[in-house]
């Protein structure tokens, strides 16, 4: 038991040192999301195998249907914030679009996982606040 202990502080404190180089190396901006539309391209067909185009296409219907038929429950999230993320960063009606489907797989996320967080909420909130102003 305390060789696991230690085992995890030492953890802790190569993740808080890697943190605080990323700050001083990268910068303060060193966490903060990406903005180039190649990363959340890349995002797409990395994790889900899919193009940017393909989920820009699909209904929501069609995307809740895929969700449920193609990704396993863990895959929702990720999937909701890449939609999320990509569209804070689109323009008019595509970060419409986006913002929506991303909406659509959180609520499918919190439901088919039976968890959530007070920063799934939080996101809810943007996207309906970036929604609303449009």
């Amino acid at each position: 038991m305390g060789l696991s202990f230690k085992k995890d502080v030492l953890m802790n404190w190569i993740e808080e040192i890697g943190k605080f180089l990323r700050i001083w190396t990268e910068g303060h901006d060193a966490f903060t999301e990406p903005t180039d539309p190649t990363v959340f391209e890349g995002a797409y067909e990395k994790f889900f195998e899919k193009s940017r185009g393909y989920f820009l296409g699909l209904s929501e219907s069609e995307l809740t249907t895929y969700s449920k038929a193609e990704l396993q429950a863990q895959q929702l999230h990720p999937l909701a914030l890449t939609l999320l993320f990509d569209g804070l960063n689109a323009k008019g009606e595509e970060q419409q679009n986006l913002l929506r489907k991303a909406k659509l797989i959180l609520n499918l996320a919190m439901a088919e996982t039976a968890s959530f967080s007070f920063q799934d909420y939080q996101y809810l909130s943007m996207i309906d606040g970036k929604l609303n102003n449009q």
